[in-house]
């Protein structure tokens, strides 16, 4: 991918979010918070259609992110500093990290959709 499509990706996640989150606090200070007003609020189609886009912005910001993290710091010269001989496994370390990430993300996007498609009610 371009630079400037994944910056735009990491800034456009961002705003998502922050949208989303200030939504949530903006219906628990402006309503009052029963059960059933909070079961309403979060099951109803527009809410669950916005937490499943929350999700996927969370998923994308957080892969851009750790993605950077894991493509400025684990290279062959950040890592040489330590030791010469782990510089060798840069690659290896920085492909490893980027399976760990990705299957954390995966798994967050499954238990996420799974709990919000099981209290359909």
């Amino acid at each position: 991918m371009k630079g400037s499509t994944i910056w735009y990706l990491q800034r456009s996640s961002a705003i998502i979010n922050l949208i989303y989150i200030v939504y949530v606090f903006y219906f628990m200070y402006s309503s009052e918070l029963t059960f059933e007003g909070w079961n309403n609020f979060f099951y109803s189609p527009i809410m669950i259609f916005l937490t499943l886009c929350f999700f996927a912005s969370v998923i994308i910001h957080s892969f851009i992110g750790l993605w950077t993290v894991g493509t400025d710091y684990l290279t062959r010269r950040t890592i040489g500093f330590l030791s010469y001989r782990l510089s060798n496994y840069a690659d290896t370390f920085r492909s490893i990290y980027t399976v760990v990430f990705s299957l954390f993300g995966l798994s967050y996007l499954i238990v996420s959709i799974s709990i919000i498609f099981n209290n359909i009610s």
